[in-house]
């Protein structure tokens, strides 16, 4: 892929991540990052459509990003931002107490769901509602098909208890919890797994920058 376009990429998605509203060729225009038309920007766009990486969910709509999207975005174009101090001192502070009290300012930070495996088939979820408040689940059959997810919930941790060994992120057809949800999860050095469950539009700098602090602080 052409640095411009990959470049392009990038915006869309980061864009729509703030903003969960589908992103439309002015709206880069306007961005200043590009110093090309906006019909320039079109046809790249219809360019990343056709190879995948973003879908036009209507027609005078402008594109959202799809999985595979955002799966060459984490392995090609995101550079993971470390926590800040105030961050550190926060999750630090939680290290010597119940692994749920993490969890619970987990909610706070990312404002998702969070679940924390102490064992395959012993597991602690919370922040389900935050989850829930996503723009996203506003289509009820997307709500149901998630609300199978919990349903389902030890059945797919066990499946990948044992096989996370550093912070990941699992989505789309990978994400063996569900397609329509990403998870950003991590085994921590005390044997157990921490998992941040949000939509696919999430904001994976943050997610991955908490789980990797944590995942390199936590019992140590």
């Amino acid at each position: 892929m052409q640095e411009r376009t990959q470049k392009l990429l990038k915006e869309i998605i980061e864009l729509y991540i703030k903003t969960a509203k589908p992103i439309g060729s002015k709206c880069l225009a306007d961005s200043k990052n590009f110093k090309v038309s906006p019909a320039t920007i079109r046809n790249e766009m219809m360019e990343l459509e056709k190879a995948g990486f973003v879908v036009q969910p209507h027609t005078s709509a402008g594109r959202v990003p799809t999985a595979l999207g955002y799966r060459y975005y984490l392995d090609n174009l995101l550079d993971v931002k470390s926590v800040d101090k105030k961050e550190h001192t926060e999750l630090a502070s939680t290290y010597d107490e119940d692994l749920r009290d993490l969890a619970k300012l987990l909610v706070d930070k990312t404002d998702l769901a969070i679940i924390v495996g102490q064992a395959p088939n012993d597991l602690y979820f919370t922040g389900l509602f935050n989850l829930f408040s996503q723009p996203e689940f506003e289509d009820l059959q997307l709500v149901l098909s998630m609300s199978q997810v919990v349903d389902s919930l030890e059945k797919a941790m066990a499946d990948i208890y044992h096989k996370i060994k550093e912070p990941t992120i699992l989505l789309g057809e990978e994400n063996p919890f569900s397609e329509y949800c990403s998870v950003a999860i991590t085994f921590l050095p005390s044997g157990q797994l921490l998992a941040i469950v949000g939509p696919l539009r999430m904001d994976y700098n943050k997610a991955l920058g908490l789980l990797e602090e944590i995942t390199d602080n936590y019992n140590k």
